[in-house]
This record gives C-alpha cells, sequence and structure tokens, in this order.
C-alpha cells in the first residue's frame, strides 16, 4: 500500500446460513488484522458484533443493522465506514440486491466475502481483500514511479488527449466516441465537427 486508508467504523452482516456467528467473528478479526498489517488504520472491534440474516430479508436486515450502527454513531459525529457480507457461495441475486442497497439506498461501502473463503482465512485471500478495502475507503495501493520522480509530462507540458469509448444500450446497440482535445495539436484536429449534440 501506498497510502493507508481509514476504518474507524464497520459492521457485519453474514447472509450464510453455513457460517456461525463465532466464525463470522473470527473472520472479521483476521480481516481487520490483515488491513492493520497491510498499512491501514483499521478499527479491530466492529461498532455492533456480527449478526446473522436470512437472505430473502437483505433489505430489512441491512437497513436495520444500518440504522442500529447509526443510532451508536450519530450522538458522537461519526459515521459508519464499512459494511463486511458474508455470503453464501451460490447466492443467485443476493449480490447484486445487496450493492444496489449499499450504494443506492444507505450510501455505505460494502464488501462482500463468499462462504468458502470465511472457512478457508488464507492469509493471501485476507491480503487480497484487505487491498480492495483499502481503495474503496480512499487510500491508494499502487503509484507509477514515474510519476513519484516526476517524470510523466503533465497536460500542460505538451498537448495532450483523453479518448474515452462509451457503450449505450438502448432499443438498438450503439457506441460513441467522446473525444476531448485539451490542446490541438494541428489545425486539422482542431477541426471538430458537432453533429446532434454528439462531438464527432
Amino acid at each position: 500500500m501506498v497510502n493507508g486508508g481509514t476504518v474507524n467504523n464497520w459492521i457485519c452482516v453474514n447472509f450464510s446460513l453455513n457460517v456461525q456467528d463465532s466464525v463470522a467473528r473470527g473472520f472479521c478479526y483476521e480481516l481487520a488484522q490483515m488491513c492493520h498489517i497491510s498499512g491501514m488504520a483499521f478499527n479491530p472491534e466492529p461498532v455492533l458484533p456480527p449478526i446473522s440474516g436470512r437472505p430473502e430479508q437483505v433489505e430489512e436486515v441491512l437497513k436495520t443493522r444500518y440504522h442500529d450502527a447509526m443510532t451508536k454513531l450519530q450522538p458522537q459525529g461519526n459515521e459508519l465506514d464499512l459494511l463486511i457480507v458474508i455470503l453464501p457461495d451460490n447466492n443467485g441475486s443476493l449480490y447484486g440486491d445487496l450493492k444496489r442497497i449499499c450504494e443506492t439506498d444507505l450510501g455505505l461501502v460494502s464488501q462482500c466475502c463468499l462462504t468458502k473463503h470465511v472457512f478457508r482465512m488464507s492469509k493471501q485471500y485476507l491480503a487480497n481483500v484487505a487491498l480492495k478495502i483499502n481503495v474503496k475507503v480512499g487510500g491508494r495501493n499502487t503509484v507509477l514511479v514515474d510519476a513519484i520522480s516526476r517524470r510523466i509530462p503533465l497536460v500542460s507540458d505538451r498537448p495532450t488527449y483523453f479518448w474515452l469509448w462509451l457503450l449505450r444500450i438502448g432499443l438498438r446497440l450503439q457506441s460513441m466516441l467522446v473525444w476531448f482535445v485539451l490542446k490541438p495539436i494541428d489545425k486539422s484536429l482542431s477541426k471538430i465537427c458537432s453533429k446532434n449534440g454528439r462531438i464527432l
């Protein structure tokens, strides 16, 4: 890790019927330790103990647990930084439902872990998850050596073009190229025509 992120307040919800609460607690403890060892500021204690929930009640379980955690945190002016979720190995639509609820309804960063990894609890897996969590909470895992030594030219140093492909799926498949020209290299490239509100 280049810059370790910070997780002060987190909770865990277990949707796997095969994982007992004691196993979930042990997994969360090991993951918190790995995050700390990797360079993050990670509180080893969750805001509330891990709980188990039924997959078909995902929305109710998540919103209730989030509310319980925020009831404890808000008087201190704190926010919930992370939700760790243990999922069954075959979880159907549970993963998508969970991400939708966390990201759109609750505005909460989440990290999902499958049951098989919870039981194996390998150091390599925990290290990989720690890296994912670090990026999600604002840390950086890598940086280009050239960027550190300032050998990458800045946009203001020379003409620079950014290309972005957007793929839109509607009634028919369309592809659209958006071409941002920050500094035209020559007159032929600066002649960008606009048709129907799109940059060609």
